[in-house]
């Protein structure tokens, strides 16, 4: 499974990024000036490798890569560094998931903070029916869908490192195709479109 929260335990092949750090982009600065790193809308794909069994060595996950010999490999192998056929990774795996679940919104509760990590939630799939919305299903197991539907939390946040007390709600919304963040930080409400 590619439960997110469990890549930021690992060091980001891609960028670099820390454990519990969100991962980075670099940006070239305008004419003459320095470029800089900033925060990457969403984790890189090559952070869940530890998730992944190598096709290459056929390592299981959770365990390094080896060579031919047994020894472990001085880097991980470059095909485990792509999503596996049955992650969820991509938006449009997403919400092709959700079409078939026969739902057009998702609302995943979350909370979190500096030094107590972050949690979400019962997550609900709702169907409009009419003006109404209708629980399609609640549940907080852990599939595919689950983490995929949590991962804008961990994208955004990381481990919850360096912030205030925030609680809110990542909402999917199948018609519109959009990913909002809505919530508290502090005392302050905040709404913002996951990248």
């Amino acid at each position: 499974m590619s439960d997110r929260l469990t890549w930021l335990e690992q060091w980001c092949p891609a960028c670099g990024a820390a454990p519990g750090a969100r991962c980075q982009v670099w940006r070239w600065g305008r004419r003459g000036a320095r470029g800089h790193h900033e925060p990457a809308a969403q984790l890189h794909e090559a952070r869940g490798w530890l998730e992944r069994p190598c096709p290459t060595c056929k390592a299981p996950s959770g365990e390094r890569c080896c060579t031919p010999s047994g020894s472990v490999a001085s880097k991980v192998h470059t095909a485990r560094l792509r999503p596996a056929r049955w992650e969820l990774v991509r938006r449009a795996a997403v919400w092709e998931e959700l079409e078939r679940r026969d739902a057009t919104a998702a609302v995943v509760p979350f909370s979190g903070q500096a030094g107590r990590g972050g949690r979400t939630d019962v997550i609900q799939l709702l169907r409009l029916e009419g003006e109404a919305r209708v629980d399609v299903e609640r549940w907080t197991g852990r599939d595919e869908l689950c983490h995929a539907l949590e991962a804008p939390v961990w994208d955004r946040f990381g481990t919850f490192n360096g912030h205030p007390r925030i609680h809110g709600e990542v909402i999917w919304t199948a018609d519109d195709r959009q990913v909002v963040i809505v919530g508290r930080r502090g005392d302050r409400k905040f709404e913002e479109t996951a990248g």
